[in-house]
């Protein structure tokens, strides 16, 4: 008897260490290549006016670190305020709603659009800036825009009616960007070499007009909130392809203004084959594992 109840204990003690999950690693930081750890880029980015950073969505880790990264940063940075692709302009109202406790949180959710992964990967950024009282600007230009000028280009906006555009950036926007970055727009958006695109597909010059108006909407965004009395900094999440390499909204902000700081923050998962991230993609290259 006194055997199996050995047995037992034995077997409860050695399950109670398989229900612990095993603790993530600590992301891989690089700058020019080179290893920093978490401090080192608490301790630059404080410095900076916009702190642009690029993730690949649904990437569980890199989402991780972004909640991680707001936290640290509001402490290293007043004034601090979060700024997100995720949400688009027009819900603006609704999320400030919400912000200064006017709405439940279904409500909210009800009307601002959130991503169908909003509750995993963006709702632990939202929360923290709720209970801290920092801002949260919805960012994004409204997709049914982005969708008309896909289909017909930036005149598609030209002839909107008045009250439709105050959820738009300045119009017109300029196209004029880096040869760099239009090459890679051009043979993202071109069908391919020996093919034709499907009948009613957006041509790619209308895309990269639709590309255009996301890149300049979210710039103006970020420069609407930083004339705000109670922002001092901004830190904007969005699609990597947004702000790596210096392209996309990094471009359209040294634009309005040459004497902005900026940095961003390029996050990725541990390539499968084991190979180093480039470190050109930005200011800092997070390895967030895999």
């Amino acid at each position: 008897m006194y055997i199996a109840i050995v047995r037992g204990l034995i077997v409860l003690w050695a399950a109670s260490f398989a229900l612990v999950p095993a603790q993530a690693a600590e992301p891989r930081i690089y700058r020019d290549g080179q290893p920093v750890v978490f401090e080192d880029l608490i301790r630059a980015l404080s410095t900076s006016d916009v702190v642009l950073v690029g993730e690949q969505h649904g990437f569980e880790a890199g989402h991780a670190f972004e909640a991680r990264l707001v936290a640290e940063l509001s402490r290293a940075r007043a004034g601090l305020a979060l700024s997100l692709e995720m949400f688009e302009t027009d819900v603006q109202l609704v999320l400030d709603e919400y912000l200064q406790g006017h709405i439940t949180e279904s409500a909210f959710l009800a009307a601002a659009r959130p991503w169908p992964r909003y509750k995993t990967d963006y709702r632990p950024m939202v929360e923290f800036c709720r209970e801290n009282r920092i801002p949260v600007i919805a960012a994004n230009v409204p997709r049914r825009y982005v969708n008309a000028v896909s289909r017909n280009g930036q005149s598609a906006l030209l002839r909107l009616p008045r009250p439709s555009r105050a959820f738009l950036p300045k119009l017109p926007y300029s196209m004029d960007i880096s040869a760099a970055y239009d090459a890679e727009l051009t043979q993202m958006f071109t069908a391919p070499h020996g093919t034709t695109s499907s009948p009613g597909m957006p041509s790619a010059e209308n895309m990269k007009q639709a590309q255009g108006l996301w890149d300049h909407g979210m710039a103006e965004s970020i420069i609407r909130a930083l004339r705000r009395r109670d922002v001092s900094a901004v830190l904007h999440v969005c699609g990597s392809m947004h702000c790596e390499r210096g392209f996309g909204i990094v471009e359209r902000l040294r634009k309005a203004s040459h004497r902005l700081r900026i940095a961003t923050v390029i996050l990725r998962p541990t390539p499968a084959d084991g190979s180093p991230l480039a470190p050109n993609l930005g200011d800092f290259i997070v390895d967030c594992g895999p």
